[in-house]
């Protein structure tokens, strides 16, 4: 490290405005920290609304097919309605070998084509 890199004054990684005080200070103001900060966490706050966006609509179909009594609907025909069947809150292989998926407190078997045995879970106490 030369002489130059050692006087030379730190700046705001944010506005890039330079900084007094502290030494191990990376912000000017708390102004460009939280634009900084919401900056970073932006994309993952719309990557978390996407997913939980995608589980919502997907709640709301699966409660119209059990309003509706429809035994077995057609996967093609809830995918039509907005339904995407890779978005689910649960999984798991039961005793049988059928796999058991879960959207929130509704749960439901399926095979390629259509969903079957679609039932809400009992309300806990």
């Amino acid at each position: 490290m030369d002489n130059k890199d050692k006087y030379e004054q730190k700046r705001c990684i944010n506005c890039g405005a330079p900084l007094s005080g502290r030494t191990d200070k990376i912000f000017c103001c708390g102004r460009c920290k939280n634009e900084w900060h919401n900056h970073i966490t932006l994309s993952e706050k719309r990557r978390k609304e996407r997913v939980f966006g995608a589980l919502w609509r997907n709640y709301k179909i699966l409660e119209m097919m059990l309003d509706s009594k429809e035994k077995a609907p057609e996967i093609l025909a809830l995918g039509e309605m907005g339904f995407r069947d890779e978005y689910v809150t649960g999984f798991c292989k039961r005793r049988n070998g059928r796999h058991e998926y879960r959207c929130f407190d509704i749960s439901y078997n399926k095979t390629e084509a259509r969903l079957y045995n679609l039932r809400r879970a009992p309300e806990f106490g």
